[in-house]
């Protein structure tokens, strides 16, 4: 009976200094639309990486407890028209209702053209969480020369996109190299989104595979930079 109740002890200890060593929980797309090269698993690793607790959410997860404990939400790179067409309604409302009610935002590249009413230049309905729109820059795949928040960062980027149109209320926090937004961060209702067309969550071997080298290595400090700022309520 005492080796039972030790180990009863022990387990309860081990419980109790795993659940309180738990870091915020951050909530990672990881359905229909989200790239088959490990796009959620990138986003999934940054988070962790920065402290969080990282789960993934499917396209049909329309369950609105899903959020609870929640404080942010990370839309990876992929196939944002994808994303935006598989992605449960019931799910989507939710998320904006996260947001407003004062959840956090991460998105990349995918996770930035979702975020507009309408996804890029197609017909595709999007979010609406941030004002303006979305296009296109420029083609293939590249290890870009930026600006990030005053400070030369080279980043990785593949298919995301500048934003246009953007009111006063949004801050621009990173330019590509022709000047144009590479980044931006705004409010919707009580919460945050940072969004960046930009892959600073990219692993080593998305580079490699692509033959891209990135003078300044490893960009996941930049992740971490985003989930505090949206989550700093919380």
């Amino acid at each position: 009976m005492k080796n039972a109740f030790n180990i009863f002890v022990v387990t309860f200890v081990l419980l109790f200094s795993s659940s309180a060593l738990a870091g915020p929980r951050a909530l990672v797309y990881n359905g229909e639309g989200a790239c088959h090269e490990d796009c959620a698993k990138a986003a999934f690793d940054s988070a962790t990486a920065a402290g969080f607790d990282a789960a993934y959410v499917g396209d049909q997860d329309s369950d609105p407890k899903i959020f609870d404990g929640a404080v942010v939400w990370m839309q990876p790179g992929g196939y944002a028209s994808r994303a935006m067409n598989s992605m449960n309604e019931q799910l989507k409302k939710n998320l904006k209702n996260f947001i407003q009610n004062g959840g956090g935002y991460v998105g990349f590249c995918a996770g930035a053209f979702v975020t507009t009413a309408q996804v890029g230049t197609t017909r595709v309905k999007g979010l609406g969480i941030v004002p303006g729109n979305t296009k296109l820059y420029g083609s293939g795949v590249n290890i870009y020369k930026t600006n990030w928040m005053g400070s030369e960062r080279y980043l990785y980027w593949e298919g995301g996109p500048y934003f246009k149109n953007m009111p006063s209320s949004v801050e621009q926090t990173g330019t590509y190299p022709n000047g144009t937004n590479s980044a931006i961060r705004t409010t919707f209702g009580k919460g945050r989104i940072w969004i960046t067309g930009l892959h600073p969550e990219a692993p080593q071997w998305w580079k490699d595979d692509s033959k891209q080298a990135d003078p300044d290595g490893d960009d996941r400090d930049i992740v971490a930079s985003m989930l505090h700022w949206v989550t700093e309520a919380h």
